[in-house]
């Protein structure tokens, strides 16, 4: 009886090591809540926001940079892969402006908004919205990252991404 005793307890350790493993497996896998209902600004971090603007597809597993303009003031804000608000990876940035109907080349500087959930200048970039652009952005370590890219009033206007149809 003591033998039998001596060969299932290895086998019970066994079986409550791995109950413990996959509880601490399905903790650390939260679902994440996608919301359904587009946000307006001022955003909050997991904001669903409308696709506006230019868009930096900066490459699998990173944030998108969204570029966008909020009552006529330049915005910046990082998008997860489910268009979502995420958390600013820069700290500061600046937006130099060139194009018909500008005065030499307007330049904007870029802070903290909405509580640190993006960059932005309170300076307003006067309609038509056609301009080219050079966008830096710096991270807290200093290291600056730079986008040039062309801007079309055609990229003002605000898609609702819960109403989007697959258009084949």
């Amino acid at each position: 009886m003591n033998y039998k005793t001596l060969l299932l307890f290895p086998g019970f350790l066994i079986l409550g090591f791995s109950s413990v493993l996959l509880a601490q497996e399905s903790a650390e896998v939260e679902e994440k809540v996608i919301p359904t209902e587009m946000s307006e600004p001022p955003y909050e971090l997991g904001d669903l926001c409308s696709e506006q603007g230019y868009y930096i597809d900066r490459g699998e597993d990173q944030t998108q940079i969204n570029f966008r303009l909020v009552g006529n003031k330049p915005k910046v804000y990082w998008i997860d892969e489910d268009g979502l608000i995420a958390e600013p990876e820069a700290k500061s940035g600046s937006l130099r402006i060139w194009g018909a109907g500008f005065d030499g080349r307007p330049y904007y500087n870029f802070e903290s908004i909405d509580d640190g959930v993006g960059l932005g200048s309170e300076k307003i970039l006067p309609p038509p919205h056609i301009f080219n652009a050079v966008l830096v952005l710096e991270d807290e370590s200093g290291k600056l990252d730079t986008h040039s890219f062309h801007y079309t009033v055609k990229l003002d206007k605000a898609v609702d991404p819960t109403e989007k149809t697959d258009e084949k």
